[in-house]
């Protein structure tokens, strides 16, 4: 019986879903601290940071995005990146053009 809840439980862990697996990374390119959208810069690399995180030592590289327009990007470049360098946490920091906003 235990050896069933051991495979259930490694079955359903290995089934947990992806937040990103349906993000479409389509129209971006990736070239060394600049991503692109259809040719168009749309965020640089602004930092890369080590962190302590859940008792792990971990790196962490932050985009910045160009404009606000470009938004609506941020988890396709969270996605490219992590294909790209999968030892990396990405973080994405949004434009707010409308300081109204706020």
């Amino acid at each position: 019986m235990k050896k069933i809840i051991l495979i259930l439980s490694l079955a359903l862990t290995s089934c947990a879903s992806n937040p990103l697996k349906s993000i479409s990374t389509n129209g971006l390119t990736y070239n060394s601290t600049s991503i692109y959208y259809n040719g168009e810069l749309c965020a640089t690399l602004s930092a890369i940071e080590v962190a302590y995180d859940d008792g792990k030592i971990v790196k962490e590289a932050t985009f910045v995005l160009t404009s606000s327009k470009f938004n609506e990007l941020a988890l396709p470049i969270i996605k490219l990146v992590q294909q790209k360098k999968p030892h990396m946490e990405v973080e994405v920091e949004l434009k707010n053009d409308n300081r109204d906003d706020l």
